[in-house]
Parts: C-alpha cells; structure tokens; sequence
C-alpha cells in the first residue's frame, strides 16, 4: 500500500516488531490452547508448563485431520489480523500527533515495554522460556517445510497485489495526493488524518498475519524471537534499499536482502575450505 507522509514511513520501520510480535503471541498461544481443547488434550494441565507434551500430541492428531488443521490457522490468522489491527490503531495516535525525531523514541520505548511485558507475562508466550505451536503442516510429512513455504509466498503475493491494485485505483490516487502534499490535499477536502490512520490500521493487520504464518512456519514463539534488530531496522532497511513508496521496489529489496543473509550459510556448507571460514566470519559479523 502507498506509504502516506513521512512520519508513517519512519513508524513501519520502527514499530513493525509490535504488529509481528503481536501476531506471532496470538498464533503460539491462542492456536495451541484452542486444538488442546478442542482434542482434550492435557486437560487440567498448565498450558506453559507442559506445553512440549501437549503440542506433540496435538501435533500428532493434527497430522491425520488437515481440516482441522487448517480450520485452526484461519482462526489464529483471523485474531491475528484483529490484533495487528488494534495496534495499529493505537499507533496512529502519536503517529499522527509527533514529528519523526519524537516519534522514533516513543516506539522505541513502547518496543521495549512490549517485550517486557512479553517476558513478565508468562500465561501468553511462556516468558522467557517460550512455547512451542501446533504444527498445522503435519499432514503433509516430508514435505511440509515446502507447503509451508507456498502458503507463505501465496499471502506475500497476495499482499503485493492488494497493494498494486489500490495503488492504481482513485483511493490509491487520493493517499499519494496525502503523502506528497499534506496541506494541499486537506484543502481539497481530503481528510488526511482518517487516511493515514486507516492506512496504519490495515497494515498493521498485513503484519499481525504475517508474524502469524512464520511461527507457525518455525514451530515456536519465544519473546527474544522478534528483536528490534531483525524485525524493525532490517524491514527498514529492506525499504531503503528498494526504494519507498514502490510496491515492487521493496519486493525486489526483500529479495535481495534475504539472499545476502542466507547466502553466507549456503556457502559455508557446500563451498571449499577457503570459503567457508570467509563465511564463517560473514556470519559471525552479522551476528554481532
């Protein structure tokens, strides 16, 4: 979706681990909780503290009903966006209110509660300790990481084409009008608050789905998982290198970024000696 005036710009980059993290607790806790009920599993047990035991028997019947299976992620994905939704509407507030230098530090700040919180509050995502998620690929055995993986690239896919089609349509026409021009648009009649709030809103709930589908991809959720780092400065620096407010730029940036971190990995254990102790210390620098 076109990025509306700066200050919006600078909040996806800094607060995406909000709207991710938000997504990612749902999923681990509330799709875990949910099948454990639904198959009688582990009843009158702490969810967090045997949560390795439930989740594997939960696991194992999830593998011979795909149904349920898959009537369990919508769910997760549907609160997931819910929530998402709700953070960004929260958001929109200081977003809208405060420059970018000012704003910056507030979410920061706020990113730092959130994962004290996350830490402190262990009925969600079991603290510091975190818990494991249903696996809802298990029916698909030996191939499961690859059903995954299309699962993730048919909603990656799905998003750019939402965003390229409202891009091209008159509301898309009208939020490039706010970004460019704030003072211009409002004089035309243009309700410039409204439109970056409702901008803010659905993508925050892209992201709640988004940190949804990759603990569900990685069977796990933990609060050290979504750090500022990976989840807030690297989004960013995706969009720098693509290029803001082009769809296909921070696509094509995406891809490039991801092949450079995984391409260290990928050579160190299929390229010769020399290779892999250069890699080894790419993949040491960038674990600092």
């Amino acid at each position: 979706m076109p990025r509306v005036g700066r200050q919006n710009g600078f909040k996806s980059g800094l607060a995406a681990v909000h709207e991710i993290g938000a997504g990612a607790a749902v999923a681990g806790s509330v799709s875990g909780r949910l099948a454990a009920y639904m198959y009688a599993v582990g009843t009158g047990q702490d969810f967090v503290t045997f949560n390795a035991m439930i989740i594997s028997q939960v696991n194992q019947l999830l593998a011979h009903d795909p149904l349920f299976a898959a009537e369990i992620v919508l769910v997760a994905l549907a609160i997931a966006a819910a929530i998402g939704g709700i953070f960004g509407f929260l958001s929109s507030y200081p977003a809208i209110k405060l420059r970018e230098d000012y704003l910056g530090m507030l979410l920061l700040a706020v990113a730092q509660f959130f994962q004290i919180f996350l830490r402190a509050y262990t009925p969600l995502v079991g603290g510091t300790q975190g818990i494991f998620v249903p696996n809802p690929y298990a029916y698909f055995g030996s191939y499961q990481g690859v059903v995954a993986a299309i699962a993730m690239v048919v909603f990656a896919v799905a998003v750019f084409a939402y965003s390229e089609r409202v891009s091209r349509s008159p509301l898309g026409r009208m939020l490039k009008s706010v970004r460019d021009n704030e003072d211009a648009a409002r004089a035309l009649g243009k309700d410039d608050v409204s439109v970056r709030r409702n901008v803010l809103i659905v993508a925050s709930a892209f992201a709640g789905i988004a940190g949804a589908m990759v603990t569900f991809y990685s069977g796990a959720v933990g609060v050290d998982t979504w750090t500022r780092f990976a989840w807030t400065f690297w989004p960013w620096l995706i969009v720098i290198i693509g290029g803001a407010s082009n769809n296909v730029g921070v696509a094509l940036g995406a891809l490039f970024f991801t092949d450079c971190v995984s391409l260290p990995s990928m050579l160190s254990s299929a390229g010769p000696p020399r290779i892999q102790r250069i890699t080894a210390t790419m993949s040491f620098s960038q674990s600092m």
